[in-house]
């Protein structure tokens, strides 16, 4: 059997063997006959048999199935054959992904002294030659023996690795270790060279840069951790790639940058190489669950990754929905259970306190409409999707599977549909840029992470793609472009900015100190130049912009703060002690360039610069919208109706209800009262 990734009616969709399948599928680490019979039964056709021999974060064994990898050249396949019969018996016509768990198992660590665990410190062991060929070893051991029995049922490889099996270098927080000390002055060249230590990676929370001369190591090493992560990925999946003599797709969990901003996470964990990876031609599939910030019942979700980038490089993208259940607190009690060792209910109880899930759709009306939400986003995303079931029980409800069977068929009525974005804002975010600037400001979180809520609440979509993807963009299908985090600017990417974007009727939005620093130093005359206004520094730093009305900015005052001095812009909001200008337009005759001197802009605002850019408005006062050119869905708790304005009359289906709704004046009212999630067939 011969699997690839394929584009069709606009989606990356997986081919098997020339014919297209749904990307909804089911995962569990507690897989049982009634948990896998169910969704089978509700028409889930692509499921997840995870093969682990290791424990979880919360100390239980990820699967019950057991090792396979016992030694050097000693693999043993009873548990995976009994697990591959469960599934075969539960779901006889499913397609099958191979979770494989290749950590390093505790016998390695007894043959090797001095290396440490990659499940905690990915990035201390990631470095160790031997290590990795090991472990190439054993994957590519696994997959010619289960490619021998199971061909014609497996779609293809998930390689998990680093704790939660997300490849976080989770635990060692960048410090140093004899393995990686040498892994790193070989990328240096230099042989006793050191790797900084803790109190040198760690500036004062202020301070949003790095000094581009004084902190040149930092900035080396934080690029080094970063790779090392990504060249273990790349190696591993090519490996998985080579095994299969190229006729099956790989995935990784990977590439986290919209959700990691926080306490310093995005560069401890290691996951800021990620273009690296998009762009691999080893990586068919990137997974992550739905983002842990934006998950509330009264949130509107988001997503951790880039997920326009992954769309223009071929890849396909899988959200996990992974929330508690309505039965989740109560699961344990509940018949219909196979998996009652204590183990598994010990890790019940852990995962809601331990790790303080708030994530808890407390009713079966509540978890229905959350269902409906993360369907929504992925329709308007045209990506794929998992129900999570965690360890086992979180949907043995008749109206929670009714409604995944709804789910299922409502996404197999799309997939004959042509599908393509209609989004006329685009996001920009950049990985260089990030290199320098100092982790512990959390700048990060505040400008990037932060900003995903109030960008779904323009009422208008929008398109996030890497700076790395910025000259690959079909630049005309957009009317806005905002640039989150453009520190730092190579002389192509300002020389695209200056002669491409700025044109055609085009609005840039431009966020913090752009084009600002790189390895010869800083330079606030060149942030002027890109900006075409002249740009100061406060003398004391504010967190606060007054505009539209309303506030935004950050928690607290960052070091550098800019302002606009210049006379030819228009000012749109001020700092609020100083009374400087810091929100600012600068209207040109074939384009307009706006400039915030914060981020976590708030959707007021954004919705204002996006009005001023000509942007279609599909709903006002913050509503969570999620719109392609064939859907147009909202999100909204807190309203018994919510107007939407389309581009043209007619009458549009909801899908949810089946409902006929007929515009006037472009028009529609919708009763989210009776349901929060509404989405309209457009196409």
């Amino acid at each position: 059997m011969k699997t690839k990734i394929v584009k069709r009616n606009g989606v990356n969709c997986i081919s098997v063997d020339g014919k297209i399948i749904d990307s909804v599928a089911f995962k569990s680490f507690r897989p049982t006959k009634n948990n896998v019979g169910d969704f089978y039964g509700a028409g889930v056709r692509i499921f997840h048999v995870y093969c682990s021999g290791l424990k979880s974060g919360i100390n239980m064994p990820y699967s019950t199935y057991g090792e396979t990898w016992f030694g050097i050249g000693d693999y043993r396949f009873e548990g995976f054959e009994k697990q591959m019969q469960m599934f075969i018996d539960a779901a006889p016509d499913a397609y099958l992904f191979i979770n494989l768990h290749v950590d390093v198992r505790s016998w390695w660590l007894d043959e090797n002294p001095g290396n440490v665990d990659s499940f905690t410190h990915l990035s201390q062991i990631a470095g160790n030659k031997k290590w990795r060929r090991d472990t190439v070893d054993y994957i590519k051991a696994f997959i010619n023996y289960a490619e021998s029995r199971y061909d014609d049922k497996i779609l293809g490889y998930w390689l998990l690795g680093g704790y939660t099996t997300e490849w976080f270098s989770q635990f060692d927080m960048q410090e140093t270790h004899p393995v990686k000390l040498q892994a790193f002055r070989d990328y240096m060249g230099v042989q006793d060279i050191l790797i900084p230590c803790p109190s040198e990676l760690e500036k004062p929370v202020n301070q949003i840069f790095l000094d581009p001369k004084k902190d040149s190591l930092i900035i080396d090493y934080q690029k080094f951790h970063a790779k090392l992560i990504s060249d273990l990925v790349l190696e591993l999946c090519h490996a998985a790639k080579e095994a299969l003599d190229f006729r099956k797709i790989v995935g990784v969990f990977f590439g986290y940058i919209l959700e990691l901003g926080d306490n310093r996470r995005l560069y401890n964990y290691g996951h800021l190489d990620l273009d690296r990876v998009n762009e691999s031609p080893d990586v068919d599939l990137i997974a992550t669950p739905t983002s842990y910030k934006y998950r509330l019942y009264d949130d509107g979700s988001a997503y951790m990754i880039l997920a326009d980038s992954l769309d223009l490089h071929g890849k396909a993208y899988f959200a996990s929905f992974d929330n508690l259940t309505f039965l989740t607190p109560t699961v344990l009690d509940n018949p219909r259970r196979l998996c009652n060792d204590p183990e598994t209910k010990d890790a019940m109880i852990a995962l809601q306190t331990k790790f303080t899930r708030l994530d808890l759709l407390n009713t079966r009306e509540k978890t229905i409409h959350g269902m409906r939400r993360e369907m929504m986003s992925r329709l308007a995303k045209r990506c794929g999707t998992w129900w999570f079931d965690m360890l086992e029980g979180w949907y043995y409800d008749d109206g929670l599977m009714n409604e995944v069977a709804g789910l299922v068929q409502k996404s197999k009525n799309l997939l004959d549909t042509p599908r393509s974005s209609a989004s006329e804002i685009c996001v920009i975010v950049g990985t260089e840029s990030l290199y320098y600037v100092n982790k512990t400001s959390d700048t990060c979180d505040e400008c990037i992470s932060k900003q995903r809520g109030p960008l779904s609440r323009i009422g208008a979509p929008y398109d996030i793609f890497s700076m790395s993807d910025l000259m690959r963009i079909d630049k005309e299908k957009y009317k806005l472009f905002i640039f989150l985090d453009a520190y730092t600017l190579s002389n192509s990417e300002r020389s695209y900015i200056n002669e491409e974007l700025k044109s055609g009727g085009r609005s840039l939005l431009f966020v913090g100190m752009c084009d600002y620093i790189d390895r010869d130093g800083i330079s606030i005359e060149r942030t002027s130049r890109l900006l075409e206004m002249e740009i100061g520094l406060l003398e004391k730093d504010e967190a606060q912009i007054r505009a539209f009305n309303s506030s935004y900015g950050y928690e607290a005052a960052k070091n550098p703060t800019p302002f606009v001095k210049s006379k030819y812009t228009r000012a749109l909001g001020r700092f609020s002690d100083s009374r400087k200008c810091a929100l600012v337009v600068k209207e040109s005759e074939n384009y307009k360039i706006f400039f915030s001197a914060l981020g976590n802009i708030s959707d007021g605002v954004l919705r204002a610069i996006a009005k001023m850019s000509d942007v279609h408005i599909y709903a006002e006062d913050g509503v969570y919208t999620y719109v392609n050119d064939t859907v147009v869905g909202v999100y909204n708790t807190g309203a018994e109706e919510t107007e939407i304005t389309l581009r043209a009359d007619g009458e549009y289906e909801e899908i949810f209800s089946g409902r006929l709704y007929k515009t006037r004046n472009r028009r529609i009212t919708l009763p989210t009262g009776e349901c929060p999630a509404q989405m309209l067939l457009i196409k």
